[in-house]
C-alpha cells in the first residue's frame, strides 16, 4: 500500500473527528490508508483467512476480465467475471474465491457449463469444478453478478457527487476487492488483466494498463475497455469514472515514447496543479536512473484525482487527492516498490511504503539534475517519525494503522534505506536496489529476500543492520565529549562517546567532523559498544567537534557534553609494528601511551616463534608515558612477538589497556574503543654485514642488508 493520505484517522475501532489532507503532505499516503479499517478485528480475521485457506496455493490466477456496468444513480453493479486460472497440482476440484454476501451471484459456468457453488460465509465462495483438474492444466470460471456493494475498510467503492456529477471510484488495499467484484483474495497470486467498465455517457472511466477501445452503447452509455499485460495483484485492480478533464504528456526514454495521461476534476483544471502533476514526467527519468526503466514503459503512467486525501497507487493509474510534489513522487515510486515488487505479507509492508517515503527524499536530492546533498539532508529531516521505539516490521498485523503506521512503516522504514545507504555505500546501495527489482520483478518479496539480495551485492553479512533497525525498536541517543592530546609532537583528538537511549547499543559507523584551524576533516568509528573511546590522530588544534554532521543516522538525540576519560591506548611504538630488526644486537623498543599508566616489566613479553622467551629490561618515565624495553641479549634470526598486557591501567581511573590493533596502517593508535585487549605486534631480524671499503669506490662504504634463509 501506499500513499493513502487520508482525511480521517481511525483508532481501534472507530473514526475520530475529520482533518485536513492539507495539514502535512508527508502524511497523506498513511492516512489514507489508515483508514482503510472500521473494525480491527474484522481486519484481522480477513487477514487470517486470506493467507490460511489451504486452497490457495492450488491454483494461479493467470487473467481476470472484469465486465462491469456500473450505475452511479442507483449506486448498483452489475456484470461478469471470467478468471483464467491454472492448477499447480493435481487432483483440483474445489476453487475458492471471495465476493461479499451484498452482491449476489446470478450463475457460475466452468469452461462454459454451469457449476454447483455454495457461500462459506460473508466473504467466500467455494466452486465445485464438475471435473478434476491435474497440475498445469487451465479453466475459465465466470462469475455473473449484482448488487449494491457495501464498503469494507474505508469506501473500497465509493459512489459520490461533485457539483451534481458523479465520482465512482474504488481503493482496494489491503484486502478489499472482493467488496466490488469476485476475486481470489491474495496479494501473492498476481495476475493481468481487463476491465470493462459501463457508465452513463458523460463519465470517463480511468483504470489500469492501456485504453484499448470505447464503445458507444444504447441507453446514453458507454463502455471503457482497458487492458493491462503486466502481472497486478488483485488489491491494486481499480477504476474512476467521473466528468474528467484530461490531459497528457509523454516520457521519452532510450526505447522510445510512454504516453503519461492525466484525469482531474474540471473545477481543479487550473495550471498550476496541471504543472505540479506534470512533474511526474521528470521524476519518471530521475526514477528510472536510480531503478532501471519505468517497469510498465509499454502500457502508460497516469494520474487521476479520486475523493480520498491522498493517493494510491494503484498499478499504472495513480489514484490521487491532492497535488502535493512529495506524494506524486511518493506515488510513482510504488510503481517500482509495491506494484511491480509487492511486499509478500503485510509484516513487510515497509518494503512498499519505506521505499516509496525514501523515495520521494532521492527525487528532492535529484530533481535538479546533480545530486544535492544539502537537499538529501532536509529531505529526510522533514521525515523524521515523531516515534522510533516500535519496529518497521510489522510482528503483528492485526491493525491495519499498525500495518500503515506513518511512524514506523513508512518514516522509519525510509530512515531504514537512508542508513542502509551510508552502511555500505552509494554503489553497493543503487546496485543492491537495482539486483532486487531484477529478481523479484512483477512478483512479491519479504524483507529477508531484500536483505539476502543487498548482501550478495556489497558482499558480507547484514543480519546485525536488520536485527536492529528492521526488526527491532528504538534508536539511539548520543552522548559525546572530547578533548586534544600531544605526544612526541603528534596531536589527537579523543572523542567519548555514549549511548543512553534504553535499548540495547545500535551498531553502525559514525563520522566526527572536526574543525581544525578553519579546515573541516571527516573520521568515521566503528561504534558498536553502549560506552566508548576513540582516539584519532588530527593534523592541527580542534576548534569544534561535529557528530554524524551529514545526519545519516536516525538517532533521539546527540548532545554534546563534558569528557569522560577512558583507557589508555598506545600512540607510539618505535621500531614501529612490523619493522624489521638486527639479530645481531639487543632490541631496544619505546612504547608510549596516551597518559600516565601504571606499569611493570611483568606487562610485556618478547617471544620466539617456538612461544619462548627473550629476557626483557623495562624503565618506564611518567614524564613522558613511555616504557623503555631493552633484550638482555641479541635476538638472532627468526620472527617476534611483542605482546603488551592489558592488565596495564591508567593511573587517574584504573581503566585496563585498550589494546587491540584495529586501524591506520601502523596499527596506532591501539583500541578499538573499548577498556582491555592486548597490543600484539611483530618483528622479523636480519642479518647486516659489516661496513667494508671497496675497491674502486673512492673509499665510500655500503651496508648489504640480507633476510635469513
Amino acid at each position: 500500500m501506499t500513499a493513502l493520505m487520508m482525511v480521517l484517522v481511525l483508532s481501534a475501532a472507530s473514526l475520530q473527528t475529520p482533518t485536513t489532507a492539507a495539514e502535512d503532505p508527508l502524511d497523506g499516503c498513511s492516512r489514507t490508508k489508515t483508514a482503510r479499517a472500521q473494525f480491527s478485528d474484522q481486519a484481522e480475521a480477513l487477514r487470517l483467512k486470506s493467507s490460511s485457506d489451504p486452497l490457495t496455493g492450488q491454483t494461479d490466477v493467470q487473467h481476470y476480465r472484469l465486465d462491469l456496468e456500473v450505475d452511479p444513480a442507483a449506486r448498483y453493479l452489475r456484470g461478469s467475471n471470467t478468471m483464467t486460472v491454472k492448477t499447480l497440482v493435481d487432483d483440483v476440484t474445489i476453487f475458492r474465491f471471495w465476493l461479499h454476501s451484498a452482491l449476489s451471484i446470478t450463475a457460475v459456468e466452468v469452461e462454459g457449463e454451469a457449476v454447483e457453488w455454495r457461500r462459506l460465509d460473508t466473504e467466500v465462495i467455494e466452486v465445485t469444478l464438475g471435473r478434476t483438474f491435474d497440475r498445469a492444466q487451465t479453466f475459465l470460471l465466470q462469475v455473473d453478478y449484482e448488487g449494491s456493494p457495501v464498503s469494507a475498510g474505508w469506501m473500497s467503492i465509493t459512489f459520490e457527487s461533485r457539483g451534481g456529477t458523479p465520482v465512482v471510484s474504488t481503493l482496494s488495499e489491503p484486502w478489499y476487492s472482493y467488496t466490488w467484484w469476485p476475486v481470489k483474495e491474495d496479494s501473492r497470486d498476481k495476475a493481468t488483466g481487463e476491465l470493462l467498465i459501463t457508465v452513463p455517457s458523460e463519465l470517463t472511466v480511468v483504470s489500469n494498463g492501456v485504453l484499448a477501445d470505447v464503445d458507444t452503447l444504447s441507453g446514453d452509455r458507454r463502455r471503457f475497455h482497458w487492458s493491462t499485460d503486466y502481472p497486478m495483484s488483485p488489491y491494486l485492480f481499480a477504476f474512476s469514472a467521473t466528468n474528467y478533464h484530461t490531459f497528457d504528456d509523454f516520457y521519452v526514454h532510450p526505447g522510445g515514447s510512454m504516453p503519461v495521461e492525466f484525469f482531474v476534476y474540471p473545477d481543479s483544471d487550473t495550471a498550476s496543479n496541471r504543472t505540479q502533476w506534470r512533474l511526474s514526467v521528470d521524476m519518471l527519468s530521475t526514477f528510472g536512473d536510480l531503478y532501471g526503466l519505468y517497469p510498465f514503459i509499454d502500457e502508460k503512467y497516469a494520474i487521476y484525482q479520486f475523493p480520498w486525501g491522498g493517493g494510491m497507487e494503484h498499478q499504472t493509474a495513480t489514484g490521487q487527492g491532492a497535488f502535493w510534489e512529495s506524494l506524486t513522487a511518493h506515488e510513482l515510486a510504488h510503481q517500482w516498490w509495491g506494484d511491480m515488487v509487492t511486499c509478500a505479507t503485510w509484516k513487510d509492508i515497509w518494503l512498499n511504503e519505506g521505499f516509496a517515503t525514501y523515495s520521494e527524499a532521492l527525487w528532492f536530492e535529484n530533481k535538479s539534475g546533480t545530486p544535492d546533498p544539502s537537499a538529501l539532508r532536509s529531505a529526510m529531516s522533514q521525515r523524521r517519525p515523531s516515534r522510533v521505539d516500535g519496529t518497521v516490521y510489522v510482528h503483528d498485523p492485526s491493525y491495519v494503522s499498525r500495518i500503515f503506521s506513518s511512524d514506523y512503516s513508512y518514516r522509519k522504514g525510509a530512515w531504514v534505506l537512508h542508513m542502509l545507504r551510508w552502511v555500505i555505500g552509494d554503489e553497493a546501495f543503487f546496485d543492491g536496489l537495482r539486483a532486487y527489482r531484477d529478481r523479484f520483478e512483477y512478483r512479491t518479496a519479504t524483507t529477508e529476500d531484500f536483505r539476502e539480495v543487498v548482501e550478495e551485492v556489497w558482499g558480507d553479512d547484514l543480519r546485525w543492520f536488520f536485527n536492529e533497525w528492521v526488526y527491532g525498536g528504538g534508536a539511539p541517543a548520543y552522548r559525546y565529549g572530547w578533548r586534544e592530546q600531544v605526544h612526541d609532537g603528534r596531536r589527537y583528538l579523543e572523542v567519548s562517546l555514549e549511548q543512553a537511549q534504553s535499548e540495547s547499543a545500535f551498531e553502525m559507523p559514525v563520522t566526527i567532523e572536526t574543525l581544525e584551524l578553519g579546515v573541516r576533516r571527516r573520521y568515521t568509528v566503528w561504534n558498536d559498544e553502549r560506552s566508548e573511546h576513540f582516539l584519532i590522530p588530527v593534523s592541527a588544534a580542534v576548534d569544534e567537534v561535529t557528530l554524524d554532521p551529514d545526519g545519516w543516522i536516525l538517532t533521539r538525540s546527540k548532545t554534546e557534553v563534558a569528557f569522560a576519560g577512558g583507557p589508555p591506548r598506545v600512540v607510539a611504538i618505535d621500531p614501529p609494528p612490523g619493522a624489521t630488526v638486527s639479530a645481531r644486537t639487543p632490541l631496544a623498543i619505546a612504547v608510549t601511551f596516551d597518559e600516565d599508566v601504571i606499569v611493570d616489566g611483568s606487562h610485556f613479553s618478547l617471544r620466539r616463534f617456538d612461544r619462548s622467551e627473550v629476557e626483557l629490561n623495562m624503565t618506564y618515565d611518567a614524564a613522558t608515558f613511555t616504557a623503555s624495553l631493552v633484550s638482555r641479549a641479541p635476538l638472532g634470526f627468526g620472527t617476534f612477538e611483542l605482546i603488551i598486557d592489558d592488565a596495564i591501567v591508567d593511573a587517574a581511573a584504573g581503566l585496563a589497556l585498550d589494546g587491540e590493533i584495529v586501524s591506520g596502517p601502523s596499527g596506532l593508535p591501539s583500541g578499538d574503543g573499548v577498556a582491555g585487549g592486548d597490543t600484539v605486534i611483530e618483528y622479523v631480524t636480519v642479518v647486516t654485514r659489516r661496513p667494508s671499503a671497496r675497491r674502486g669506490s673512492g673509499g665510500s662504504k655500503a651496508v648489504d642488508s640480507l633476510s635469513p634463509r
